[in-house]
């Protein structure tokens, strides 16, 4: 017997399933926390984007900035925003730069996501945090906390250059919804099944 209301559920779970995977294609949001604790004094947060491709359409979005950051910031190339509005770093320049004045002793977040349309060569992302009082950069030998590789048509390769920094990757709220929407249908059909 043709069962309508089966046909719909499987169809409207395709659809979830498709349309969840679409999503995690466009590209994740990352999540980067930096721990200052053990550290005093004051300093500054750096963020770059190098690019040798003025011409490509890639762009890298910061927001949702929390920690105790001071009044002054410093931008260099195809950078602009602010730590209270969100920052923007693009590519209309080889060297894009976002220091922002911080107080050290605590933590330190922000979220990134990447912006990428057409070819373009490959780019680095990194987040430096240099010390007043050391005079110097924290983290690996190179002053690095965190530094993303962007390759078109490859995934992103995220380094993170010391215990000081932590990078995870944030779900974005159509993929969750679409899971638990996918996973509730699951269920659904599930139960009806066993009830037969």
């Amino acid at each position: 017997m043709f069962n309508l209301k089966n046909l719909f559920t499987r169809a409207l779970l395709a659809l979830m399933l498709v349309t969840g995977a679409g999503m995690a294609v466009a590209g994740p949001t990352y999540h980067v926390t930096v721990n200052t604790q053990g550290h005093t004094g004051t300093g500054l947060i750096d963020f770059l984007l190098l690019g040798n491709d003025p011409s490509a359409s890639t762009s890298a979005m910061l927001s949702n900035f929390s920690g105790d950051y001071g009044s002054d910031s410093f931008i260099e190339g195809d950078a602009r925003g602010s730590i209270a509005g969100g920052v923007f770093l693009g590519t209309n320049a080889w060297y894009n730069d976002f220091a922002q004045s911080v107080n050290l002793g605590g933590r330190f977040s922000f979220d990134l996501r990447f912006d990428q349309s057409g070819e373009s060569d490959p780019l680095t992302f990194s987040v430096g945090l240099y010390s007043d009082v050391l005079g110097g950069y924290l983290g690996d030998e190179n002053g690095t906390l965190v530094q993303v590789d962007l390759t078109p048509g490859q995934p992103n390769v995220v380094y993170t250059g010391t215990a000081l920094a932590n990078v995870s990757e944030v779900p974005e709220p159509a993929t969750l919804a679409a899971m638990m929407l996918g996973l509730t249908l699951m269920g659904s059909t599930l139960r009806a099944r066993r009830k037969k």
